[in-house]
């Protein structure tokens, strides 16, 4: 369920929601929505670009197709069917040659206070992208209630994904830190949680 619910989390685009003028002002959803059928709630930050700038193996006249490093969106699924109430850090990275990762906590955060945390998640084959010739990754990590109050009070530094047999290291600059942040913050008030007053 919640892979299928996840599996275009980054090709979708803006849905219509209704948020508090506050809110809307500073935050950025590709969906706030509720399921018709059974009541399941999804709150879906705009994917953000991390990381810098490379080449693809995808080849033009003018040389490879330039693309970001990797993708980044923050959500909250609520639902009375599956028991379902989390929070999720969602990564979409493409990479070059094929690689396997399993479920389980291979993927670290760390934060700007030096601390690195390790979040579970689900388990990825990869998908063709013909625009990029290359398997697009998508990391869905369960984020736990005390990592989000962290995420929400200090920045975000850098994502380590930890492949078999491989390890991928995203540096967030500045300006991406404080946007993921922002997101963070946005996807929890829209849920009603309040992350900088625990």
């Amino acid at each position: 369920m919640i892979k299928k619910i996840f599996s275009h989390l980054l090709l979708i685009g803006s849905l219509g929601f209704s948020l508090p003028h506050a809110l809307q002002a500073q935050c950025e959803f590709a969906a706030d929505t509720i399921d018709p059928f059974d009541s399941t709630r999804l709150i879906i930050s705009k994917p953000m670009p991390i990381g810098l700038l490379i080449p693809s193996l995808y080849e033009t006249v003018d040389g490879p197709k330039i693309i970001e490093e990797a993708e980044v969106a923050f959500s909250f699924m609520e639902g009375d069917v599956d028991s379902i109430n989390s929070f999720f850090l969602t990564i979409a990275t493409p990479e070059y040659d094929f690689q396997k990762i399993e479920a389980g906590r291979n993927v670290i955060i760390a934060f700007e206070d030096t601390s690195a945390v390790q979040l579970l998640n689900y388990p990825d084959r990869g998908v063709f992208s013909k625009e990029t010739n290359m398997r697009i990754y998508q990391h869905t990590c369960i984020v736990p209630i005390d990592v989000l109050y962290r995420m929400a009070a200090y920045d975000v530094l850098g994502i380590r994904i930890r492949y078999e047999g491989k390890k991928r290291t995203i540096m967030l600059n500045e300006d991406q830190q404080k946007a993921l942040r922002q997101a963070v913050i946005c996807a929890s008030e829209a849920a009603g949680f309040s992350p900088l007053n625990p």
